[in-house]
C-alpha cells in the first residue's frame, strides 16, 4: 500500500515555504482545504488560497510554494483528532513539524487526544507503530469504543396451537366430514400452557469520550393470562389451574372450564368433546354430539343428538329425539320434555313429560308439573318412581319398572374385589420402593434394576391411585342407590290409565281401570296399589 501525499512546513530567510511530498503508488492527495485548516490549527496568518489551490492542481512539486514573505517561529508535529460514529471511534490525522521544528511523542499524542476529550479505548499499538513509521495525512484510528453487549427480545413460547381454525375433515371417499373440527383446544390440569423467555436488555459499552454507549432498545414482553392460571415465581410459566379449554385473546391466555355455544351445534361447530362444562346457546341440531366431562347445559331444544355427560344435563326446553337422540349423564338429568329419545342417567331425573322414550335411572324418576306425563316407552329406575299421569286414554304401550337391585348388589361386590386387588398391587410397590430407599439412605449405589423400577413406579402409582379412588366413589355411590331401593314405590298424583304395565323388581302388574292418586308397591309377591 502507498503511502498519501503530506506536506510541510520550510523555513526560510525572511519566508516561509510550503513543501509538498507526493504520494507513493495508490496513496492519496490531500486537499487544499486541509492545509488550510492545519494553518489555522498553528495561527498561521493569511494565506493566499487561490494560489495555493492552483499550485496543488498543477501538481508540480518540484518548487516549493511560498506561503509568506517572513519567517515564523518552529513548529512542532501536529494531530487533528476527529470523534466519528456517535463516540464509536477516534480518527487523528497526523502533521510534520517544520523544518526547524521536533517530533510528537507518545506522551504528547496522548496529552492531544486527552485534550480532544477522548479518554477510553486508547489503541496504544496504533500510536505506537507511528511512532516507528510516521505516515502523515493519513488517517489513523487511535481509539475505538468497547461496544455494547447486545440484548435480544422478549419471546413468549404457546405450547398450543394459536392458529388453530375449524376446518372440515375430508374423508377418504371424498365427503366432508363437518363434525370433527378441532375448534376447541383442550388442557389438563397441570398443564404448561406457555413459556416466556425474558427480555435481555444489554450492557452498555463505554465510547471513546467516556460516555455509555447504550445497546440497542429490545422489545419487553410479560405473560399476560385470566382466570383458572397459575404464573411460576419467576412469572415466566404458566400452568392450567383446571381441566378445560384454552384460547389466546390479543396475547392473553385464557382457561376456561365452561366451553360455550353462541349459538346452534351444527356444522359450524362440529361435535364437541370437552373436559369441562359445555353451555349451548341455541339448539343440538341431528346427528350432533356433545361428550363433556363436566355438565351439559341447553338453552334450546335438543333433536336427534347424542349428549353425553360426566356430570348433570340440563335441557332448558327438552328434546325430540326423533328415535336417533340419547342422553347419558353420571350425574343428574333435567329437562322440560323428552320424546323419541334413549336417556341413561346415574342420578336423579327430573322432566315434565317423556314420551316414547326408553329411560334408565339409577336414582329417583320424577316426571312431575303441569303435564308430569309419562305415556309410551319404558321407563325404569332402580328407586322411587313418581309421575302425574300414566298412559293415555289411546293405549299406547306404556312400561314403568323399578329395577331389582340384584345386579347393583353383584356389581358393587365385583367393585370391592377389583378394589382390593388394585390396593394389593399398589401396596407391594410401596414396599418395594420403601427398601429401595432405605438402601439408599444407607449409601448403597443405585442398581439399572431399581432405576427401572423407579421410573416405573412414577408412572403407575399415580394411576393405581386414581383408580382406587374412582372405583371407592362408584362403590360408595351403588351403596346409596341399594339403600334407597329397599323401600321403593311408584306414585301417581292424579291417573294411572288402562294398558300400564307396572314392574316392581320383576312382578308385573297390568293395569285395566283407571287409577287416581294411588301408590304401587311391592309386598311379597304382588304389587298393590295403595292410597297416595
Amino acid at each position: 500500500m502507498g503511502k498519501n501525499a503530506y506536506f510541510q512546513l520550510v523555513h526560510k530567510t525572511n519566508k516561509t515555504m510550503l513543501k509538498v511530498f507526493p504520494a507513493s503508488k495508490d496513496g492519496e492527495m490531500f486537499s487544499v482545504e486541509e492545509v488550510m485548516k492545519y494553518l489555522e490549527v498553528i495561527n498561521f496568518g493569511d494565506v493566499d488560497m487561490v494560489s495555493l489551490h492552483n499550485y496543488l492542481n498543477k501538481a508540480d512539486f518540484r518548487v516549493e510554494f511560498m506561503l509568506a514573505k517572513k519567517d515564523v517561529l518552529p513548529e512542532d508535529g501536529k494531530s487533528v483528532t476527529r470523534i466519528e460514529d456517535q463516540g464509536e471511534r477516534a480518527v487523528t490525522r497526523f502533521y510534520p513539524p517544520s523544518t526547524s521544528g521536533k517530533k510528537l511523542s507518545r506522551e504528547e499524542i496522548i496529552s492531544d487526544l486527552n485534550r480532544a476529550g477522548i479518554v477510553h479505548g486508547i489503541r496504544q499499538d496504533v500510536i505506537d507503530e507511528f511512532i516507528m513509521n510516521p505516515e502523515y495525512c493519513r488517517d489513523y484510528v487511535v481509539a475505538v469504543a468497547t461496544p455494547p453487549v447486545q440484548g435480544h427480545d422478549a419471546t413468549i413460547e404457546y405450547h398450543f396451537d394459536i392458529n388453530a381454525t375449524a376446518k372440515p375433515k375430508l374423508n377418504a371417499d371424498g365427503s366432508v366430514d363437518f363434525h370433527q373440527l378441532g375448534n376447541i383446544k383442550p388442557v389438563q390440569v397441570g398443564e404448561k400452557l406457555a413459556t416466556l423467555t425474558p427480555a435481555d436488555r444489554g450492557k452498555a459499552g463505554i465510547n471513546v469520550t467516556g460516555a455509555p454507549l447504550p445497546p440497542n432498545k429490545v422489545v419487553v414482553k410479560v405473560l399476560r393470562y385470566g382466570r383458572n392460571i397459575t404464573i411460576s415465581e419467576d412469572k415466566c410459566e404458566l400452568y392450567s389451574q383446571v381441566a378445560g379449554h384454552i384460547t389466546l385473546v390479543d396475547d392473553m391466555v385464557m382457561v376456561s372450564d365452561v366451553y360455550e355455544v353462541p349459538a346452534n351445534v351444527d356444522a359450524s361447530t362440529g361435535d364437541i368433546d370437552y373436559n369441562g362444562t359445555v353451555v349451548v346457546t341455541g339448539n343440538v341440531n341431528t346427528g350432533y354430539a356433545i361428550h363433556a366431562e363436566g355438565d351439559i347445559v341447553v338453552q334450546g331444544v335438543v333433536e336427534g343428538a347424542t349428549l353425553v355427560a360426566g356430570g348433570n344435563i340440563v335441557l332448558k326446553r327438552g328434546m325430540q329425539g326423533m328415535n336417533r337422540g340419547s342422553l347419558d349423564a353420571s350425574g343428574n338429568i333435567t329437562a322440560k320434555f323428552i320424546e323419541n329419545s334413549k336417556v341413561r342417567c346415574n342420578g336423579t331425573l327430573m322432566c315434565d313429560a317423556v314420551l316414547h322414550s326408553d329411560v334408565e335411572s339409577n336414582g329417583k324418576i320424577a316426571i312431575l308439573g303441569k303435564k308430569g306425563l309419562i305415556n309410551g316407552g319404558h321407563v325404569r329406575s332402580y328407586t322411587d318412581i313418581a309421575a302425574t299421569q300414566l298412559g293415555s286414554t289411546m293405549g299406547i304401550s306404556t312400561v314403568v319398572e323399578i329395577l331389582s337391585d340384584v345386579d347393583l348388589i353383584k356389581t358393587q361386590n365385583e367393585v370391592g374385589e377389583r378394589v382390593e386387588e388394585v390396593t394389593d398391587t399398589l401396596e407391594q410397590i410401596n414396599i418395594v420402593l420403601i427398601n429401595i430407599k432405605r438402601s439408599i439412605a444407607k449409601g448403597n449405589q443405585i442398581t439399572s434394576e431399581q432405576e427401572r423400577y423407579l421410573k416405573m413406579a412414577a408412572v403407575k402409582k399415580p394411576k393405581l391411585e386414581k383408580q382406587i379412588a374412582d372405583m371407592e366413589a362408584q362403590y360408595s355411590s351403588l351403596q346409596t342407590v341399594i339403600e334407597s331401593a329397599k323401600k321403593v314405590s311408584i306414585k301417581v298424583e292424579n291417573i294411572v290409565n288402562p294398558g300400564v304395565k307396572i314392574i316392581i323388581k320383576d312382578v308385573a302388574r297390568i293395569i285395566n281401570d283407571d287409577v287416581s292418586r294411588c301408590r304401587f308397591v311391592l309386598e311379597g309377591a304382588d304389587i298393590k296399589i295403595l292410597g297416595y
